[in-house]
């Protein structure tokens, strides 16, 4: 009897211990092209989750175009999480363009840093000083579908430069082409270290807008903030430049769990060091940079921010619309 006993309650644990297994969420997150900031961020998220959510999510962390890929992904929720520019997120979460249908809105668990500097970089030793000089030059816009295809674009257009030709190689390849002068300007929708690697071989420059340049981008793409950059601190021989700097998040689909929404923004903070040492770049993310954003917030993190004292405005709550069953 005791020995049936003995039996059931190790079968009790084995049926136990599979429920937990079962139990446990998968998590598609999508970080943006290979080796790129988004990228970096998603590697540092998914190492936070297999070390302090193990027994609660099994992550998994995808490469996509860029972060336009991103918004789309977890719109169509193909994702869960993803680093997502907030002026994408803005379409899709005030139905513009292709997101006219109510599927699934990117919204925030915290800010990724830094900002995501849409940045100009050629050669330190190129006779390219300023954007004045970029017509009838070969620029590489990275992958279609990236920020920095997206907003790079954007910005010829508005300064009215015209290219000799547009490339769109991932980081890996432009650094190379860089490097070779295949390409005489490579454009970067973050700090990504396959141009910092480059620098250290051969110095590098960033293009920094004028005053003048600077008026024409603020009343022709007005939703973009515009800062000026120490960019000493990631490529050697860059000087300070002022670039184009939209914020990105990580984001979660507005379906995802808000109780799990929670445990993943309260582990980031509590261990963020982990995203450090996968990316340096990220450090210095405190739970009051979230209202820099300006942009709108999951219930599941919003809970978090309230508890560290963070007041939310109510520009930075989730639409009303985007709850109400339908």
């Amino acid at each position: 009897m005791r020995r049936l006993l003995g039996l059931i309650c190790m079968l009790a644990m084995i049926i136990s211990g599979a429920g937990a297994v079962l139990a446990q969420t998968r998590l598609t997150i999508v970080g943006g092209v290979v080796g790129g900031a988004g990228y970096m961020q998603a590697l540092g998220l998914n190492q936070v989750l297999l070390d302090y959510l193990k027994g609660v999510v099994i992550p998994t962390v995808q490469g996509t175009p860029g972060y336009v890929a991103n918004a789309k992904r977890l719109y169509e929720g193909l994702a869960d999480i993803g680093v997502v520019v907030t002026v994408d997120g803005y379409e899709i979460l005030n139905r513009q363009g292709e997101f006219q249908e109510v599927k699934h809105a990117p919204l925030q668990m915290y800010p990724t840093l830094p900002p995501l500097y849409v940045h100009f970089i050629v050669r330190k030793n190129s006779p390219i000083q300023g954007f004045k000089d970029l017509d009838g030059k070969r620029i590489n816009l990275l992958t279609r579908g990236s920020l920095a295809e997206k907003v790079g674009r954007q910005l010829l257009v508005a300064l009215r430069i015209k290219p000799a030709k547009i490339y769109n190689y991932p980081h890996g390849e432009a650094a190379s082409a860089l490097a070779s002068g295949t390409v005489d300007v490579v454009v970067a929708g973050g700090v990504a270290p396959n141009y910092a690697e480059v620098s250290l071989r051969e110095p590098l420059r960033v293009l920094s807008l004028t005053e003048e340049e600077i008026a024409l981008v603020r009343e022709r793409i007005p939703l973009i903030p515009i800062e000026e950059v120490d960019f000493s601190e990631f490529y050697k021989g860059a000087e300070k430049a002022k670039v184009l700097a939209p914020w990105a998040v990580m984001a979660a689909r507005h379906t995802l769990d808000a109780n799990l929404v929670y445990q993943i923004t309260k582990a980031v903070f509590d261990h963020y060091d982990e995203v450090e040492k996968i990316y340096k770049p990220a450090s210095g993310l405190t739970p009051r940079m979230v209202l820099q954003t300006g942009y709108p917030v999951h219930p599941g993190a919003a809970r978090f921010y309230r508890e560290k004292g963070v007041r939310l405005p109510q520009a930075m709550q989730p639409p009303d619309w985007l709850y109400k069953k339908r």
